[in-house]
């Protein structure tokens, strides 16, 4: 039979009930003699109740503070993931034989740091910097186009650079991400290099990986191929950076003795529908049908697979607001092994 926690008032009933059988004394009662130490036994007794209740909830994963989580995940070899710095590359324009120098700093519109890790020379008047984010976390990425200026001038170089791609830049990992992936471990416990493995691998590598798939004597026998997504992200399509980090990782963890280990390019394969019948055709029934397939590829996308006509039709189906729809797929939306499903354009009535 569970211990039911008494409340507050039942204890105070309680030890009332009980000083006043052994002493004589009314304890009930304000004014009574025994009343106010009725009332201070009682509230003891809730608080030392509540502590016990307290720890009670740290014997396990899902009921564990934040503190005694990490504590508990730590015992099993999981450790919270620390914050990312951002890397990619700008252009940068300037005299023939000008230099840019190591550690010369770079800002964008929102005051985020950047610095050249390479020397780099002016070559036909233009070089590519490698840069990196001074602070840590997903707001040092940027798209392509995005203007940095320098933050000293540098002789015979231009004040401004333009973004190709800064990317991997990602916060602390959340609770949650760490409890999900504990969870993950008790079920699959390590195997010295299953295929369990080699995705809790993945996913301990970088916090943006959401899901991984591993595929054993691929490309050959006795090989390893890894893929993943970072479903959080503006595309499930993991940059380089995201690659470089996950095959570093992997490679310091797994066993030695194996003959080759991959981390498999994804290319994203777009679901472009066209819907030649929809009721009712407003804004927000289309804007909740892209949200449910957007949630069914995070769902059931993956490398190599394959989305059902039929799914594709129940995620529209569910949609708030649909009652009606005609679309032009005609059979299942599938992907080749380096594929992987994404929202393409919807072309509505």
């Amino acid at each position: 039979m569970p211990f039911i926690r008494k409340s507050l008032k039942t204890l105070r009933e309680q030890v009332s009930t009980d000083i006043e059988r052994h002493s004589g004394e009314s304890a009930s009662a304000r004014g009574d003699t025994y009343y106010p130490l009725a009332q201070a036994v009682a509230g003891v007794a809730y608080g030392l109740h509540g502590h016990l209740q307290y720890n009670v909830e740290q014997l396990f994963d899902d009921s564990a503070d934040d503190e005694n989580l990490l504590r508990r995940a730590a015992e099993m070899g999981i450790y919270r993931i620390g914050a990312y710095r951002a890397s990619g590359t700008a252009t940068i324009t300037g005299n023939e034989g000008a230099t840019v120098s190591i550690e010369t700093l770079l800002q964008d519109d929102n005051q985020q740091l950047y610095r050249v890790t390479t020397e780099t020379t002016i070559v036909s008047g233009t070089a590519t910097l490698q840069l990196t984010a001074v602070d840590a976390g997903a707001a040092g990425n940027l798209t392509a186009g995005v203007t940095l200026r320098l933050v000293n001038s540098v002789l015979d170089i231009d004040s401004t650079a333009t973004v190709i791609e800064i990317t991997g830049g990602a916060d602390m990992e959340s609770i949650d991400r760490v409890a999900e992936r504990l969870s993950e471990r008790r079920k699959n416990p390590p195997m010295g290099g299953s295929d369990n493995d080699y995705i809790a691998w993945a996913k301990a590598a970088h916090v943006d990986v959401t899901r991984a798939w591993c595929y054993s004597n691929t490309p050959y026998i006795g090989a390893v191929t890894v893929r993943f997504v970072t479903d959080n992200l503006s595309t499930p399509i993991p940059t380089q950076t995201h690659i470089d980090t996950v095959t570093d990782y992997t490679d310091a963890v797994r066993p030695a003795g194996m003959r080759g280990f991959t981390v498999g390019t994804l290319v994203a394969k777009p679901l472009a529908i066209t819907f030649t019948r929809l009721t009712p055709n407003t804004t927000a029934t289309k804007a909740a049908i892209r949200a449910e397939l957007t949630d069914l590829i995070k769902r059931e996308g993956q490398p190599g697979g394959t989305l059902l006509l039929s799914q594709i039709n129940e995620a529209i189906s569910l949609a708030t607001g649909e009652t009606d729809h005609r679309i032009d797929l005609t059979d299942d939306f599938t992907c080749f092994a380096w594929q992987f499903p994404v929202l393409g354009v919807t072309t509505w009535p």
